[in-house]
Protein backbone atom coordinates (compact mmCIF):
# COMPACT_ATOMS: atom_id res chain seq x y z
CA UNK A 1 0.00 0.00 0.00
CA UNK A 2 2.94 2.47 0.43
CA UNK A 3 4.14 2.07 -3.23
CA UNK A 4 0.76 2.75 -4.12
CA UNK A 5 0.34 5.77 -1.88
CA UNK A 6 3.60 7.03 -3.21
CA UNK A 7 2.85 6.82 -6.90
CA UNK A 8 -0.43 8.19 -6.68
CA UNK A 9 0.72 11.53 -4.28
CA UNK A 10 4.02 12.39 -7.08
CA UNK A 11 1.19 12.42 -9.68
CA UNK A 12 -1.32 14.56 -7.59
CA UNK A 13 0.19 17.04 -6.21
CA UNK A 14 1.17 19.01 -9.88
CA UNK A 15 -1.27 21.92 -8.79
CA UNK A 16 -2.23 21.32 -5.21
CA UNK A 17 0.11 20.91 -2.32
CA UNK A 18 -2.07 20.17 0.61
CA UNK A 19 -3.36 16.81 -1.06
CA UNK A 20 -3.52 13.96 2.15
CA UNK A 21 -2.53 10.41 0.64
CA UNK A 22 -2.68 7.70 2.87
CA UNK A 23 -1.72 4.07 3.19
CA UNK A 24 -4.41 3.26 5.11
CA UNK A 25 -8.14 4.35 6.02
CA UNK A 26 -8.19 8.16 7.38
CA UNK A 27 -10.87 8.14 9.76
CA UNK A 28 -10.80 12.74 10.26
CA UNK A 29 -9.83 13.68 6.58
CA UNK A 30 -9.36 17.36 5.82
CA UNK A 31 -9.61 18.04 2.16
CA UNK A 32 -8.53 17.06 -0.29
CA UNK A 33 -7.80 13.31 0.61
CA UNK A 34 -7.01 10.31 -1.14
CA UNK A 35 -6.81 6.90 1.44
CA UNK A 36 -6.25 3.40 0.41
CA UNK A 37 -7.04 -0.36 2.33
CA UNK A 38 -7.90 -3.38 2.08
CA UNK A 39 -11.47 -3.69 0.19
CA UNK A 40 -14.60 -5.56 2.02
CA UNK A 41 -13.22 -8.57 -0.47
CA UNK A 42 -9.60 -8.32 0.57
CA UNK A 43 -8.55 -10.86 -1.44
CA UNK A 44 -9.77 -12.53 -5.25
CA UNK A 45 -9.39 -16.44 -4.98
CA UNK A 46 -10.15 -15.92 -8.89
CA UNK A 47 -6.58 -14.89 -9.51
CA UNK A 48 -4.65 -17.28 -7.51
CA UNK A 49 -1.92 -19.46 -8.93
CA UNK A 50 0.46 -22.62 -7.92
CA UNK A 51 1.64 -21.85 -4.72
CA UNK A 52 -0.23 -18.60 -3.57
CA UNK A 53 -2.46 -18.77 -0.65
CA UNK A 54 -5.75 -16.76 -2.16
CA UNK A 55 -4.82 -14.50 -5.57
CA UNK A 56 -4.54 -10.67 -5.66
CA UNK A 57 -4.53 -8.22 -2.98
CA UNK A 58 -7.92 -6.18 -3.31
CA UNK A 59 -7.43 -2.47 -2.30
CA UNK A 60 -10.01 0.29 -2.46
CA UNK A 61 -9.10 3.26 -3.30
CA UNK A 62 -10.93 6.93 -2.22
CA UNK A 63 -10.68 10.47 -3.18
CA UNK A 64 -13.16 12.86 -1.13
CA UNK A 65 -13.18 17.00 -1.12
CA UNK A 66 -15.22 19.60 -0.15
CA UNK A 67 -14.29 23.03 0.21
CA UNK A 68 -16.15 26.66 0.71
CA UNK A 69 -15.76 26.66 -2.67
CA UNK A 70 -18.14 23.21 -4.11
CA UNK A 71 -17.64 24.11 -7.81
CA UNK A 72 -13.56 23.84 -7.13
CA UNK A 73 -14.20 21.04 -4.67
CA UNK A 74 -16.36 19.49 -7.72
CA UNK A 75 -13.75 19.85 -10.21
CA UNK A 76 -10.67 18.42 -8.19
CA UNK A 77 -12.87 15.35 -7.76
CA UNK A 78 -13.09 14.92 -11.51
CA UNK A 79 -10.23 15.27 -12.78
CA UNK A 80 -9.06 12.58 -10.23
CA UNK A 81 -11.88 10.39 -11.99
CA UNK A 82 -10.44 11.44 -15.22
CA UNK A 83 -8.45 8.87 -17.23
CA UNK A 84 -6.91 11.59 -19.05
CA UNK A 85 -6.03 14.26 -16.81
CA UNK A 86 -2.74 14.55 -15.07
CA UNK A 87 -4.24 14.08 -11.67
CA UNK A 88 -6.13 10.71 -12.58
CA UNK A 89 -5.88 8.66 -9.42
CA UNK A 90 -5.93 5.76 -11.71
CA UNK A 91 -3.87 7.04 -14.27
CA UNK A 92 -0.97 7.68 -11.53
CA UNK A 93 -1.40 3.83 -10.68
CA UNK A 94 -1.31 2.58 -14.30
CA UNK A 95 1.58 4.90 -15.07
CA UNK A 96 3.88 1.93 -12.94
CA UNK A 97 1.79 -1.26 -12.63
CA UNK A 98 4.75 -2.99 -11.39
CA UNK A 99 4.40 -0.50 -8.14
CA UNK A 100 8.26 0.00 -8.55
CA UNK A 101 8.99 -3.65 -8.63
CA UNK A 102 6.47 -4.57 -5.55
CA UNK A 103 3.83 -6.38 -8.00
CA UNK A 104 4.22 -8.18 -11.44
CA UNK A 105 0.54 -6.56 -12.04
CA UNK A 106 -2.04 -4.04 -11.02
CA UNK A 107 -5.24 -3.58 -12.69
CA UNK A 108 -8.43 -1.02 -11.55
CA UNK A 109 -12.09 -1.76 -11.56
CA UNK A 110 -15.10 -1.39 -10.43
CA UNK A 111 -14.51 2.43 -10.45
CA UNK A 112 -18.03 3.98 -8.64
CA UNK A 113 -19.44 7.86 -9.26
CA UNK A 114 -19.86 10.47 -7.74
CA UNK A 115 -20.88 9.94 -3.75
CA UNK A 116 -21.26 11.91 -0.77
CA UNK A 117 -19.52 10.55 2.65
CA UNK A 118 -20.39 11.86 5.77
CA UNK A 119 -18.07 13.48 8.02
CA UNK A 120 -19.72 14.30 11.35
CA UNK A 121 -19.98 18.09 12.63
CA UNK A 122 -18.22 19.31 9.28
CA UNK A 123 -20.57 18.15 6.82
CA UNK A 124 -20.64 16.00 4.26
CA UNK A 125 -17.18 15.07 1.48
CA UNK A 126 -18.13 14.43 -2.16
CA UNK A 127 -15.90 11.57 -3.15
CA UNK A 128 -15.43 8.16 -5.59
CA UNK A 129 -13.80 4.90 -5.17
CA UNK A 130 -12.52 2.01 -6.93
CA UNK A 131 -10.98 -1.28 -6.51
CA UNK A 132 -7.26 -2.23 -7.24
CA UNK A 133 -6.13 -5.30 -7.60
CA UNK A 134 -2.32 -6.34 -6.94
CA UNK A 135 -0.95 -9.43 -7.63
CA UNK A 136 1.93 -9.70 -5.78
CA UNK A 137 5.78 -9.42 -7.73
CA UNK A 138 8.30 -12.25 -7.38
CA UNK A 139 10.76 -12.05 -4.85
Amino acid sequence: MGAMASQIAAAVTGDYDDIQVYAGIIWNPTSPTIDLYPGGLARNGASAAFDEISGGYLFTVRARVITPDVDAAQTLLWRFMDDTDDMSIAGALMADPTLNGYASTLSIRDIGGAIPYPVGPAGEMLGFSFTCEVIAGES
